[in-house]
């Protein structure tokens, strides 16, 4: 579609292919059972303060990134994203919160300003930011060093988004400080926006370079996946250690990406959704062994087999989903992505 009527390359195009239809239905999944799990989540005086407008400004944020065509567009919702997520972290005015949130903004800020430098070294380069023709004009421009300069420019922004090594230490700082349902939308969707940005630029418009650009995506992914594990090891908080965790998804999924296969791709694509899934029904829970526990510490809290054994169940799911057992959804993630490295 055309905003406006203005034709491409120039005006605003949104574009519905398979990616992005599948992407923005499973985050109006995740809305949904966020907003319904936030009925006894969030009370009174945060949803005065504004929860749920700036939750679905969040939802509509990451819709756009999903659905546009434009590079600057993707800007723009990133820059909704951000502050909606900013707004949603803070929402309770804790110390903690407050501690987080300023840890968060900062790091996103630097994404920011490396996105917007990218932006205007491409456009200065090729004469447009439409992704579709970006693909044919990079491919024209003679000095293709500029270009993988640019490319790596955009992946230093994208992988702050997305939680890649080294630039991932925003996460854990930030997601375990707001309520059950805020950590869980952010968990669900906000880095997946980073790895679909990076999946959008480094299979339509950074291709020339594949050996230099998706062999540090490469090496990035498998630094992100042991560092993530590691850290999650490090921690007897239960979101602290599912905050560590995203990292180390993040490692598989950008993996697919640069080892840059149809098979690969494939098995990024679903690992994406999965985790999307899983990760937020993972802290969905962790919020209800809160209510029931009164913590978050591993050793304080116990006993949820035997007194609460649908929460067990609840849990044993998604987590044994996480580990690759089969016959559930991480199993095949997994299997797609070992069979493509092999």
């Amino acid at each position: 579609m055309q905003a406006g009527n203005w034709p491409a390359p120039f005006g605003i195009t949104l574009v519905a292919d398979h990616l992005s239809v599948i992407m923005v239905a499973v985050t109006g999944i995740l809305g949904f059972a966020v907003v319904a799990y936030s009925t006894t989540d969030i009370d009174e005086k945060l949803i005065n303060a504004g929860y749920h407008p700036v939750l679905h400004i969040l939802l509509g944020g990451v819709c756009g990134a999903f659905l546009t065509g434009d590079l600057f567009n993707l800007y723009v919702w990133f820059e909704v994203m951000l502050i909606a997520s900013f707004g949603l972290i803070i929402l309770g005015g804790e110390t903690r919160q407050l501690d987080g949130g300023v840890k968060y903004v900062m790091l996103n800020l630097l994404s920011t300003l490396l996105f917007i430098a990218g932006l205007g070294l491409l456009y200065g380069t090729t004469g447009t930011l439409n992704m579709a023709d970006l693909h044919g004009a990079v491919q024209a421009v003679p000095d293709k060093a500029l270009i993988t300069t640019v490319a790596v420019v955009f992946m230093a922004a994208f992988g702050i988004k997305a939680g890649l090594f080294p630039l991932f230490f925003w996460l854990p700082a930030s997601y375990h400080t707001p309520p059950a349902a805020v950590s869980a939308i952010l968990a669900g969707l906000l880095t997946k926006v980073g790895v679909y940005a990076l999946i959008r630029m480094f299979t339509l418009v950074f291709t020339f370079n594949i050996a230099y650009t998706h062999g540090l995506l490469l090496t990035a992914a498998i630094a992100t996946m042991i560092t993530g594990v590691v850290g999650a090891a490090a921690y007897y908080e239960f979101r602290r250690i599912l905050s560590f965790h995203i990292i180390s998804q993040v490692g598989y999924m950008v993996l697919g990406l640069a080892l840059f296969t149809p098979l690969a791709i494939t098995g990024a694509v679903f690992y994406l959704l999965h985790h999307m899934i899983v990760k937020a029904n993972l802290f969905l829970i962790s919020g209800v062994c809160r209510r029931i526990g009164g913590t978050m510490k591993l050793d304080g809290l116990g006993g949820f087999y035997r007194h609460h054994g649908w929460l067990a169940l609840l849990f044993f799911i998604p987590a044994f989903s996480l580990a690759g057992f089969p016959p559930l959804s991480g199993f095949w993630a997994k299997m797609i992505l070992i069979r493509a490295s092999l």
